[in-house]
C-alpha cells in the first residue's frame, strides 16, 4: 500500500483505450505523467499492465454505503430469489428459527406479496421482532413483536408515513420513516471494510454516499471510516442541511456533497418551500441532488429549479422515467442525471408486468439523454441494486431483463459511452476514458486491450484499482 502524499507509483506497459502505449506515473493523489513509455524512478513501485487498458478509476456516483453493509447482514426477500408469498414465508420461516434476535429482510417487492403487514409477518414469525423493507428503501414493515420491542403506540403522535387501518391500528407499514424507526432500533456497529474491499475488486476508486437523512452523526461515522483506513475510497456525502456547515472535510478524500432532497409523488412538499430549499443550498455554493422515479416527480422538480436557478452540479438522482419534455428541461437547466441501467437487467420482467404501457419507453433511458446533451452517470443504488458497474455497463448496452426481453433498444448505447457513465469527477459525474497528467491518481487496470474488453464487459477483468494513488486492490495479491 503506497501513501497518496509521499510515494510515487509506475504504472507500466498499458494501453490506452485507442490501443496506443501508455504508462502512467502517480505522485500525491495525481496522476504527474501519462506517456507511451516511462522509466522507473529509484525505489519506486511498479505495476506491469501487460498491456491491458489502463482506465480512469471507477465511480460509483450513488450508493448507500451504510444501508449496502447492512444488508450483506439482512435476509434478501424479493426476486429473483423470492418470487411469491410461499417462498416468503419459507425463507422467513428458516430464518426466524435460528435467529431470535431482530431478524432484517431487504429486497421485498409487492409482486412477492402485496398483503404484507404486521398480521402476516405475524403468522409466520409471531415470537421474534421482525422488519422487512421494500427493495425502494422508502417502505418498512414491522410485526407486532417489533412494534412492541419499539414501544410504538398506535395512541402516540406518530410520524404521517405510519399507515393505519380503518380503526385507527397500526398495519405496521411505515412509509418514509427510515430515519424515525432507525432511531429507535439498535444498531451493531458496522463495518464498511469488506463493501470497500470488494467495490476495489470492481475497479471502482470513488463513491457517492447518497443518504436522504445524513447528518452530522453520519458525516463522522463515515469520516472515521476513511481516517482509520477501514474505507479506502474517495468519498463524497450527500445529505441534509446539517452539512452545510462541515469544517472537517479532507479535500481528495471525504468531501460533502450535494443538499439530497426526496420527493414522493403520493406526498409531494410545498412547491414554495422545496423552492426555497434548494435556493438556501445554492447561496452556500451546495448543489442538489433530487429523488425522482415518476414522471410527476421529475417535472415537479424541474419546475422547482427552474424557479430556483439550477447550479452547475445540480442532479436528479433516478430519473426513472423521463419524457421528452423533462429531457430538453434537463438540458436546457444543466442539469445531469444519474441513472440505475441495470435496474433493466435486474427488474426489467417486473416492470413490463407493473409499470403503464406508456411509460414503459421512457424507463432508465440511455440514448435520449445523450442525444439530448443532458450529461449523464450512473451509480447502484446499493443496496437496492447490485454494486457491480460491469452489470450495469452490459445493462446500458443491451437493455435485456433476467428472461431476455428488450427494453426500448433505441435507447441502447455503445461500449465506451456505457463505461464513462461510470467515470467523471464525483462533483461533476460522468466523462470520458481518457487518462491524463493532471487527473486525480484513480485507476482502473484491466488484463486486456479496450477493444477485447468492449466486447466483453465483465468484472473479471480487474486486475488493480488505484485509489488517490493507493493500490487498493491488485488481482495477484488480492490486497
Amino acid at each position: 500500500m503506497t501513501s497518496p502524499d509521499s510515494t510515487t507509483y509506475l504504472v507500466s506497459n498499458g494501453q490506452d483505450v485507442d490501443g496506443n502505449a501508455l504508462s502512467v506515473r502517480l505522485d500525491r493523489g495525481g496522476i504527474v505523467a501519462a506517456a507511451a513509455s516511462l522509466h522507473p524512478q529509484p525505489g519506486e513501485p511498479e505495476l506491469d499492465a501487460r498491456g491491458g487498458v489502463i482506465l480512469p478509476g471507477l465511480r460509483d456516483h450513488h450508493l448507500h454505503l451504510f444501508a449496502a453493509a447492512s444488508a450483506r447482514r439482512s435476509l434478501h426477500c424479493g426476486p429473483p430469489q423470492v418470487n411469491n408469498a410461499a417462498d416468503l414465508r419459507e425463507a422467513l420461516g428458516q430464518h426466524c428459527a435460528v435467529n431470535r434476535d431482530w431478524v432484517r429482510g431487504v429486497g421485498f417487492h409487492d409482486s412477492v406479496c402485496p398483503d404484507l403487514n404486521r398480521h402476516w409477518l405475524d403468522a409466520v414469525c409471531a415470537d421474534v421482532p421482525v422488519r422487512v423493507q421494500h427493495r425502494s428503501g422508502m417502505m418498512w414493515v414491522l410485526n407486532s413483536a417489533a412494534i412492541e420491542a419499539l414501544s410504538i403506540d398506535a395512541g402516540d403522535a406518530l410520524p404521517l408515513g405510519a399507515e393505519r387501518d380503518g380503526s385507527g391500528a397500526l398495519t405496521g407499514r411505515f412509509y418514509d420513516c427510515d430515519d424515525w424507526l432507525g432511531q429507535r432500533i439498535p444498531r451493531s456497529a458496522l463495518s464498511l471494510t469488506s463493501l470497500s474491499r470488494d467495490l476495489a475488486r470492481l475497479g471502482i476508486s470513488a463513491v457517492t454516499e447518497t443518504g436522504v437523512n445524513n447528518g452530522l452523526s453520519q458525516w463522522q461515522s463515515l469520516r472515521d471510516a476513511v481516517v482509520s483506513g477501514q474505507f479506502k475510497q474517495r468519498l463524497l456525502v450527500m445529505g441534509n442541511e446539517s452539512l452545510n456547515g462541515v469544517e472537517d472535510a479532507i479535500p481528495g478524500r471525504i468531501e460533502v456533497g450535494p443538499l439530497k432532497l426526496y420527493l414522493r409523488e403520493a406526498a409531494l412538499p410545498d412547491m414554495a418551500e422545496f423552492t426555497r430549499r434548494i435556493a438556501e443550498a445554492h447561496r452556500y455554493q451546495r448543489c442538489i441532488a433530487v429523488h425522482c422515479v415518476t414522471r410527476v416527480e421529475l417535472h415537479f422538480a424541474l419546475a422547482a429549479l427552474e424557479e430556483a436557478g439550477a447550479l452547475p452540479g445540480d442532479r436528479i438522482e433516478h430519473a426513472s422515467v423521463t419524457d421528452d419534455y423533462a429531457m430538453d428541461k434537463l438540458a436546457t437547466l444543466g442539469v445531469t442525471a444519474v441513472t440505475q441501467p441495470h435496474f433493466i437487467a435486474e427488474r426489467g420482467d417486473q416492470y413490463l408486468r407493473d409499470v403503464d404501457a406508456d411509460d414503459i419507453p421512457l424507463l432508465y433511458r440511455g440514448a435520449g439523454f445523450l442525444d439530448r446533451g443532458v450529461a449523464l452517470a450512473a451509480g447502484s443504488d446499493a443496496p437496492y441494486g447490485d454494486i457491480d458497474p460491469w452489470a450495469g455497463m452490459a445493462a446500458a448496452i443491451n437493455r435485456r431483463s433476467r428472461s431476455g426481453q428488450v427494453l426500448q433498444a433505441g435507447e441502447a448505447i455503445d461500449p465506451e459511452q456505457a463505461a464513462s457513465l461510470y467515470s467523471g469527477l464525483l462533483r461533476k459525474p460522468g466523462g470520458g476514458l481518457t487518462v491524463q497528467s493532471g487527473m486525480e491518481a484513480d485507476l482502473c487496470v484491466l488484463d486486456a486491450p479496450w477493444q477485447q474488453c468492449r466486447q466483453d464487459l465483465r468484472r473479471d477483468h480487474v486486475v488493480a484499482t488505484f485509489s488517490s494513488g493507493q493500490l487498493i486492490y491488485h488481482r495477484d495479491n488480492q490486497q
